[in-house]
């Protein structure tokens, strides 16, 4: 069986949120100051040829792909919380939104500005 690309998109979303709503209000906060920081400081923040920089600022509606916006949503996440190492995240994210000029600036200045535990 075959799902759609609208069926699978709103997967995502839902997935992403339920995800989101796992985290304390403290925890989403500094999540999201995160994504904020890095789409300011890692300018170009491109991956393959998505504009995740433009994405974040815009909440999704411009620079990037949907699905790719929401992959990466979903992979910086996780290795925001530490649940998947930088090199799974580069080589998952390479797979899925394509590699480019940009592409290694983009994941060292990420992986740059995790918290230190």
């Amino acid at each position: 069986m075959r799902i759609s690309k609208p069926v699978r998109t709103t997967a995502r979303i839902v997935l992403v949120v339920a995800c989101t709503s796992c985290a304390t209000p403290v925890e989403r906060a500094a999540y999201d100051a995160f994504l904020d920081k890095i789409a300011q400081e890692c300018k170009p923040l491109i991956i393959g040829s998505d504009n995740l920089g433009t994405a974040i600022s815009t909440n999704g509606l411009a620079g990037a792909d949907p699905d790719h916006y929401l992959d990466f949503l979903s992979a910086t996440k996780a290795l925001y919380y530490g649940n998947i190492p930088g090199a799974v995240y580069r080589n998952s994210l390479t797979g899925q939104l394509g590699g480019g000029p940009y592409s290694d600036h983009s994941f060292d200045c990420i992986v740059a500005h995790l918290p230190k535990n």
